[in-house]
């Protein structure tokens, strides 16, 4: 009896051990003819082939080795290979499958330029990318896996044509006007450059997709003699700068004086403090302060900058900007301040809005019709809203008491969005308003005024379509 248990034993025993050696085989077989194929990921968009257009792209596989990566245009049935194509491997484990492998590399970083400097026979029209990857499994009838990417592209090595269509464009120093333009087909970006600033163009109402409008600036600080130009680059890369007609009209901005106490700075800081905790303690309320007024400004306006770039393809109003009912101005756009401490000048910063004030915790009507892209604590605004009036345009509410809307919401002109207050950095209750273009801070005043904007704005559109 017990030697029938022993044997029986083995035998479950044995079967036991040829089904994990099924599994183990299965498994393996699996992974060997395995037929998947490496993955291709373009690093840099590809939407046209001009004179010399960059091509980057990565090939990865984590189960195989990659063994071969091809680069082609094709065009008119011919086939022509960039000349230089860049690889660059980058090592990594081999699966555990893999027990004759050792490193393999695993992805692989490929660069190569195509166009007409590279491919001197490759003719404007169109033509057809195609990227190969292939890896070496066993799979597909002991050919390895194949990926492939291919990609019909317009071929263009003139550059593209751009003009304005509006005659006269004056422009306030620290202020905004509006060029409309046309550009050729293929133009992928379109606007207008002022020194480092760049002013994307949306498409025309009522036009066709190659007439553009643009608002730009001359942001505080920038030169008026600096060169605004049109700036228009095609699907390929191509890009043609242009000039128009404009003119800057230069101005004086004002210049102020502000001292700081120990008890003023002992009423502003520590709420500012409480609410940044990236703010590092400094020691004393002045190197505090100081730090608020420098780096938290400075981070605030890269915050602006952000939600500024988030505007509708199209003007959400149609009616000239309202401001605070009732109010007095107590600060205006461009006002150069110089901070005493103890009789010592401590810091020069600009004021980039107005500072409106009216009676405490008045309400705040929405400046034009918009839709809420902000609302929370920013920085030396304190408790602030934005909202996007469309095509790079939005306003900017700061050291409000309370917030009435929430991010999403559309409002309508005159809506009541708060209440001001003297959150962040204010003296006293007061609403600090300003105008954003592409989250560039400019002066509103213009965009008050019912004038400019059937000069500057209404009479273009209409002159356009």
């Amino acid at each position: 009896m017990l030697k029938k248990r022993a044997q029986h034993r083995r035998g479950a025993g044995a079967v036991i051990v040829l089904l994990v050696a099924l599994i183990a085989i299965v498994m393996v077989g699996v992974k060997v003819f395995s037929q998947e194929a490496p993955a291709i990921r373009l690093t840099t968009p590809v939407k046209g082939i001009g004179k010399s257009t960059p091509i980057q792209f990565e090939v990865s596989d984590p189960e195989h080795q990659i063994k071969r990566v091809t680069v082609r245009i094709e065009q008119n049935g011919r086939v022509f290979k960039p000349p230089k194509v860049l690889v660059m491997p980058s090592a990594a484990k081999s699966p555990w499958w893999k027990f004759w492998g050792g490193r393999l590399p695993s992805r692989w970083t490929v660069t190569t330029r195509a166009g007409q400097k590279e491919i001197p026979a490759l003719q404007p029209g169109h033509a057809r990318l195609v990227i190969v990857a292939v890896n070496n499994s066993w799979g597909r009838f002991f050919r390895g896996g194949r990926s492939v990417i291919a990609l019909n592209l317009p071929v263009r090595f003139s550059p593209p044509q751009v003009y304005a269509l509006t005659s006269q464009n004056d422009v306030m120093d620290g202020g905004c006007a509006m060029v409309v333009f046309r550009v050729s087909s293929g133009v992928v970006k379109s606007g207008v450059q002022v020194g480092p600033y760049f002013f994307p163009s949306w498409p025309m109402p009522g036009s066709k997709q190659n007439t553009r409008l643009c608002l730009f600036a001359y942001p505080y600080g920038v030169d008026p003699s600096t060169p605004a130009r049109l700036i228009a680059r095609d699907d390929a890369g191509n890009q043609t700068v242009a000039n128009f007609n404009y003119r800057v009209l230069p101005r004086k901005f004002h210049n102020g004086k502000i001292v700081l106490t120990d008890a003023f700075m002992e009423r502003l800081v520590p709420p500012i403090m409480s609410q940044t905790p990236q703010l590092k303690d400094q020691g004393s309320l002045l190197k505090n302060f100081l730090q608020i007024n420098r780096a938290l400004r400075q981070t605030d306006t890269e915050l602006l900058l952000k939600y500024g770039q988030k505007t509708s393809g199209h003007f959400l109003w149609s009616q000239p900007f309202l401001a605070l009912p009732h109010s007095k101005v107590e600060a205006g756009y461009g006002d150069a301040r110089s901070y005493f401490y103890h009789g010592k000048v401590v810091d020069h910063e600009v004021h980039l809005g107005y500072d409106l004030a009216s009676v405490a915790h008045a309400p705040i009507p929405a400046a034009n019709d918009g839709k809420v892209i902000f609302t929370g604590y920013l920085g030396i605004f304190g408790n602030a809203i934005i909202l996007d009036h469309g095509c790079g345009i939005a306003t900017l509410y700061g050291h409000l008491s309370r917030i009435d809307v929430k991010p999403g919401q559309v409002v309508k002109r005159g809506q009541t969005l708060g209440h001001t207050g003297e959150t962040g950095l204010a003296a006293g209750d007061h609403l600090h308003f300003g105008v954003l273009l592409d989250g560039i801070q400019v002066d509103p005043i213009e965009w008050w005024d019912p004038h400019w904007i059937h000069d500057q704005i209404l009479i273009k559109l209409t002159a356009a379509r």
